[in-house]
C-alpha cells in the first residue's frame, strides 16, 4: 500500500520501511531525469524496479519522448505499452488497497479513500494513452481515445470530490460553488441532435459524424453515477493550499492532489481550446472544458516541487507563450484578481527561473524561454539563445529547439538561417516535413526577389533552390495523419504548389515567378508572428508585401481579385499590429470582405481567406476598445484614418466584434480550419466573459 511515487513528491510517508523508501527515492530520481535531457538515465534507473509507479515512470518518460517529437514509432511501440501496462498495475493495486484498506499497519488518509493513489495512476495513464491515441494516424485509436478520456475524467472527478468534502469537513461555514462544467449534462448522442446542429450552420463533417456515431456506440456518452451530480468547486471549496501547508502530512496526499490538479487541469483546458467544429461534436458526446479553472489547477499542480509539478509547469509555458501569444482576442484581466487567462508575466518570469534552476542541463526549458522572449517581441534574443552549438542529447528536445529557431528566424526575415533550420528539421522530425520544404523553398522565393535586379546571377541560383525545395515538399505530404485525417499544413502546401504549377504553365514562366504573394509573410501570417515583432520588423513586412504589387513583379497584372485579396488581408493584419486599426478595418471591408464566397470557391482556389478576414475584423474591433488600449498602454492609437481621435462605444465594438465571430465560426469547412478556429474560439470565450461583466 505504501509503494508510492515518491519521484513525484519530497516527503516520506508514514510507517514505511526503509526498503520502501529506498525504492521510492530511485523511482523518484530516475524518472525526474527525462526533464533534465537525460532520457538514458531515466531509462536505466527505471529499468530497476516492477512497481506500479516504476511502470508509470516510464510510461511517462515513453509520452514524453512520444509527445515532444510527435514520433508515431515511439507512440505505437513504446508509449502505448508502458502506459497501458502502468493502468493494468495500477488497477491491480488499487483493488488490493481497496482490500486491505481495514488492516492494522494500512495507510489512511485524511482527505482521500483508500486507492486512491493507484486511481489517480490509471488515471494519468489513461490521459496520456487518451493523447497518444488522438495523435495516432489510426481513427479506431482516437476513438479509444476518447474512451479513456471519459474513464481519466471520471476517476479525476471522484478524487476533486474529496478533496470537496475534505474541505467542506474542514470549514463547514465555506459556500459551495458550483462547477460550470458537468460531463454528465450533455446525454446521449442522437442522430437528429446531429442534423438538427447542421440545420443552424453548425457544420459538422462526416468524419466527425461518424466519430460521433462510433463514440455513442461505445457508450462513451452515458452519464456515470459518479459524475451524475459533479459539484467540484472552482470558488472557495478547493485546495489551494502550498506544499507545506498542514493539510499535506504525508506523500501520498501530495501525489494525489498534485496529480489530480494537473491531470484534470490539462483536461479542463485542452477541451476548452479545441476549434468550433471539432468543440461541438465534443459537447455532442458529452465533454465541456472550463479555461479558467484548468488554468487554476495546473497553476496549483505547479507548485510543488515534483515531476508533476515540474509538467505542470511546462504545461504552462506552453499555453502562455504558444497559444495565447498565438491568439489575438483573450479576456481583460480583472483588476485586484489573480489573473490566469491573460498573461501573468511575473509569474510566468518566476515559474520558468524556477525550472531552469532545477533542470539546468535542459534545453527544453530553454526553449521555453526562447518562446516567452519571442512572445514578448525580442526575437533577436529568442533567436540568440538557440543559436548555440550546444545540443540536447533528447533528440526530441533538439527537434522543438530547431523549430522554434526556425520560427524565429521566419518572423525576422533571416532567410539564409531560417532555411537552413528548417532543413535540420526534417531530419530531426519527421511530423511535417512537407511543411519544413515549403518554408525551406520560400525563402529562397523571398531571396530571389530581393536580387532580381541588382544581382540576376545569384538570384537564378535562388530560382532553382527554391523550385527544388518546393518540388520536394509534395512528396512528403500525407505521410502523418491526425485522427485519420490529413495534416492541415499538408493539405495547404499540396494544394497551394498545385496551384503554382498550374498557373506556370498557363503563364508560361518559371515556377519561382507564377508565385504571387510572399509565401513567408502569408506563413507569418499563419503562426501569428505579427504579434511578436517590433514596430521596424513589422514595417519590413510592409516592405516585403509591397513587392508583390509593385512594378518589380512583373506577373502582378496577371494575378485576380483572390491573389489580391490575400494580399491585402495580410497587409490588413500587420496595420492591425502597427495600432492602425481603422486603416486595417477600411483594407477589409473594401478590398477583401466586399467580394462573394464563390471567388474563393473550387479547385485550388484559398477557401481561407473569407472566414479569416472576418476574424480580422473582429480582432481590430476588439482591440480598439478604450479599455484595451488602456490596459496595454496604446490608449490614443485608435484614430481615424484623418489622424483624429475617435470616440468609441465599447459596448458597440463589442456588439460588432462578436457577430464577425460568429460569421468565422459558423464558417463551412475550409482549408486551415482547425488553425483559424483555435482562434476563434479563444476569441468567443473572451466576448463571452467580457458580457457576463458587463
Amino acid at each position: 500500500m505504501l509503494r508510492v511515487g515518491s519521484w513525484l513528491y519530497g516527503k516520506k510517508p508514514a510507517n514505511a520501511s526503509t526498503q520502501s523508501l529506498d525504492s521510492l527515492s530511485e523511482v523518484k530520481d530516475s524518472a525526474t531525469l527525462i526533464l533534465n535531457d537525460d532520457v538514458d538515465g531515466a531509462e536505466n534507473g527505471l529499468a530497476k524496479g516492477t512497481s506500479t509507479f516504476h511502470n508509470l515512470g516510464k510510461g511517462v518518460v515513453a509520452f514524453v519522448r512520444a509527445t515532444l517529437g510527435f514520433e508515431q514509432e515511439i507512440m505505437r511501440q513504446g508509449a502505448s505499452e508502458r502506459l497501458y501496462e502502468a493502468e493494468t498495475s495500477a488497477a491491480s493495486e488499487q483493488h488490493r488497497a481497496q482490500h486491505n484498506s481495514h488492516a492494522p499497519n494500512a495507510f489512511r488518509s485524511e482527505i482521500y479513500a483508500p486507492g486512491t493513489e493507484y486511481a489517480l495512476c490509471q488515471a494519468i495513464a489513461q490521459l496520456m494513452s487518451a493523447v497518444v491515441g488522438v495523435l495516432n494516424e489510426s481513427l479506431t485509436e482516437s476513438i479509444k481515445a476518447f474512451y479513456r478520456l471519459r474513464k481519466a475524467y471520471i476517476a479525476l472527478d471522484a478524487i476533486m470530490k474529496m478533496e470537496e468534502k475534505f474541505m467542506e469537513l474542514r470549514d463547514p461555514n465555506r459556500d459551495l460553488l458550483n462547477s460550470s462544467s458537468d460531463l454528465s449534462k450533455a446525454g446521449p448522442v442522437r442522430s437528429d441532435t446531429i442534423s438538427k446542429s447542421s440545420e443552424k450552420g453548425q457544420l459538422i463533417s462526416t468524419e466527425e459524424k461518424d466519430l460521433a456515431k462510433s463514440l455513442s456506440g461505445m457508450g462513451i456518452n452515458e452519464p456515470a453515477s459518479d459524475v451524475s451530480g459533479t459539484s467540484t468547486p472552482n470558488g472557495s471549496n478547493i485546495i489551494t493550499h502550498d506544499p507545506d501547508s498542514d493539510i499535506f502530512q504525508n506523500e501520498i496526499d501530495i501525489f494525489v492532489h498534485s496529480g489530480a490538479n494537473f491531470c484534470f487541469g490539462i483536461l479542463l483546458l485542452l477541451i476548452s481550446m479545441v476549434p468550433p467544429a471539432f468543440s461541438k461534436l465534443l459537447s455532442i458526446i458529452g465533454f465541456r472544458g472550463d479555461k479558467q479553472r484548468g488554468l487554476r489547477m495546473l497553476w496549483q499542480a505547479s507548485k510543488f516541487h515534483n515531476l508533476i509539478g515540474a509538467m505542470a509547469a511546462l504545461a504552462l509555458l506552453g499555453y502562455y507563450n504558444g497559444f495565447v501569444r498565438y491568439c489575438d482576442i483573450m479576456p481583460d484581466p480583472t483588476p485586484g484578481e489573480d489573473d490566469v487567462e491573460g498573461y501573468p508575466q511575473e509569474r510566468l518570469d518566476a515559474l520558468l527561473a524556477e525550472m531552469r534552476s532545477r533542470f539546468p542541463n535542459s534545453r527544453l526549458w530553454l526553449a521555453e524561454e526562447s518562446r516567452m522572449m519571442g512572445a514578448n517581441k525580442d526575437l533577436e534574443g529568442a533567436l540568440e539563445l538557440l543559436s548555440s552549438d550546444n545540443k540536447s542529447p533528447l533528440k526530441q528536445v533538439e527537434a522543438l529547439c530547431t523549430f522554434e529557431k526556425s520560427l524565429n528566424a521566419l518572423f525576422l526575415h533571416r532567410y539564409d538561417v531560417c532555411c537552413d533550420a528548417f532543413i535540420e528539421c526534417v531530419d530531426l522530425n519527421s511530423w511535417s516535413r512537407s511543411l519544413y520544404y515549403y518554408i525551406a523553398g520560400a525563402c529562397h522565393v523571398a531571396l530571389y526577389r530581393q536580387c532580381i535586379v541588382s544581382d540576376p546571377k545569384q538570384a537564378e541560383k535562388h530560382a532553382a533552390a527554391a523550385a527544388e525545395y518546393i518540388r520536394k515538399a509534395p512528396s512528403h505530404a500525407g505521410r502523418k495523419k491526425f485522427m485519420a485525417r490529413q495534416l492541415p499544413f499538408d493539405v495547404f502546401v499540396t494544394r497551394k504548389i498545385a496551384k503554382w504549377e498550374a498557373r506556370a504553365k498557363d503563364w508560361n514562366v518559371p515556377l519561382v515567378n507564377a508565385i504571387g504573394v510572399d509565401p513567408i509573410e502569408e506563413m507569418i501570417f499563419f503562426w501569428n508572428g505579427h504579434s511578436r515583432m517590433t514596430e521596424a520588423q513589422l514595417e519590413e513586412s510592409l516592405a516585403r508585401l509591397a513587392w508583390c504589387d509593385s512594378d518589380a513583379n512583373e506577373t502582378w497584372s496577371r494575378e485576380g481579385a483572390e491573389e489580391k485579396a490575400i494580399l491585402d488581408l495580410i497587409r490588413a493584419a500587420v496595420h492591425r499590429s502597427l495600432h492602425n486599426y481603422e486603416k486595417a478595418k477600411q483594407i477589409l471591408k473594401t478590398k477583401v470582405l466586399n467580394h462573394e464566397k464563390a471567388l474563393f470557391k473550387g479547385h485550388l482556389r484559398d477557401d481561407w481567406v473569407l472566414p479569416a478576414a472576418h476574424f480580422e475584423m473582429a480582432a481590430n474591433l476588439w482591440m480598439e476598445r478604450p479599455t484595451y488600449q488602456a490596459l496595454h498602454g496604446l490608449s490614443g492609437k485608435a484614430t481615424t484614418e484623418s489622424g483624429e481621435k475617435k470616440p468609441l462605444n465599447e459596448k458597440e465594438q463589442v456588439r460588432k466584434c462578436k457577430e464577425y465571430l460568429e460569421h468565422a465560426a459558423r464558417w463551412e469547412s475550409y482549408e486551415l480550419d482547425a488553425r483559424i478556429g483555435l482562434k476563434v474560439t479563444a476569441a468567443m470565450e473572451a466576448l463571452n466573459r467580457w458580457e457576463s461583466t458587463h
